[in-house]
């Protein structure tokens, strides 16, 4: 019998977790969810995504690893400073990702950031490969967009919190102004 490979699983929130998940161990990879988001501002609206994902995770019997710390003066500091703030923010994300999978000891690492038909996938298959590059652990990437309908169901269904914006403060005021993030296709 064939071992499955290790994955670290980057989860912004429950939602996207769902689908992702379940199509990349239908692959073979066993998933450790890994909870790395600076960007989700305010401090209340990441308690609640990562307590849905924490919910989640416990109810399908997934390995979830938190990162505690909350650098908010960095991460606006690095998103101001950014030629584009989005891409800025999956390259920290994902190399965050990729420096944890290869401290645990786990072979590949992904993210449920591409279930999203609102992130541009051209960033995340670029951040991904630039952290896998520096890291030696492999980046899978995989575009799940066809599954976001998928994860609207799934999440209603359970009565998952679905946040109504990407997470940094930018985001949030790019909703209300209407306005394209530049990390949008």
């Amino acid at each position: 019998m064939k071992t499955a490979a290790s994955l670290l699983l980057h989860a912004c929130c429950g939602p996207c977790m769902t689908v992702v998940c379940e199509q990349l161990q239908r692959e073979g990879f066993e998933i450790t969810a890994f909870f790395y988001n600076p960007n989700i501002h305010p401090w209340k609206e990441r308690e609640r995504r990562l307590q849905t994902l924490i919910d989640y995770a416990d109810s399908n019997g997934i390995n979830l690893v938190i990162d505690k710390e909350y650098p908010l003066e960095e991460n606006i500091r690095m998103l101001l400073d950014a030629e584009n703030r989005c891409y800025a923010c999956f390259e920290d994300r994902l190399t965050a990702t990729a420096d944890r999978a290869r401290e645990l000891g786990i072979e590949n690492f992904s993210t449920t950031l591409s279930v999203s038909p609102y992130q541009n996938q051209s960033f995340i298959m670029e951040a991904g490969s630039a952290a896998s590059e520096k890291s030696g652990v492999r980046f899978i990437y995989r575009d799940f967009r066809e599954c976001y309908r998928e994860s609207i169901r799934i999440s209603r269904e359970e009565e998952m919190y679905r946040q109504p914006y990407c997470g940094c403060v930018f985001s949030e005021r790019d909703r209300y102004l209407k306005l394209k993030s530049p990390g949008q296709i």
